[in-house]
């Protein structure tokens, strides 16, 4: 089972009413500078700061908005997980796997 966290050094904050996503020092030569979340990804990027597996992420939004089936949910986190990887924002590890990717 993979694991995904968030790297170090990556800033939620909000702006105007705008939930971004702020890379800083080392990590804007790897990431996009900034990047808008709505509030759901923003609250799956919290739940990333400490590590989750998509099925952790799934049973934090069916609680926090609920969801009577908490699977009906997993396009969505499939979908954010890839487009956080793809930005470079995640690290992942699988289950048993020492070193993070």
């Amino acid at each position: 089972m993979k694991r995904y966290k968030a790297r170090e050094g990556l800033v939620l904050t909000q702006v105007c009413g705008e939930r971004l996503l702020v890379s800083a020092g080392a990590l804007k030569e790897l990431c996009p500078f900034v990047t808008v979340l709505n509030e759901t990804s923003a609250f799956l990027w919290e739940k990333l700061k400490n590590g989750a597996t998509a099925e952790e992420l799934e049973q934090a939004v069916a609680g926090e908005y609920e969801v009577d089936d908490p699977a009906s949910v997993r396009g969505f986190i499939e979908d954010f997980l890839r487009q956080m990887q793809e930005l470079n924002y995640l690290l992942t590890q699988e289950q048993g796997d020492e070193h993070e990717k």
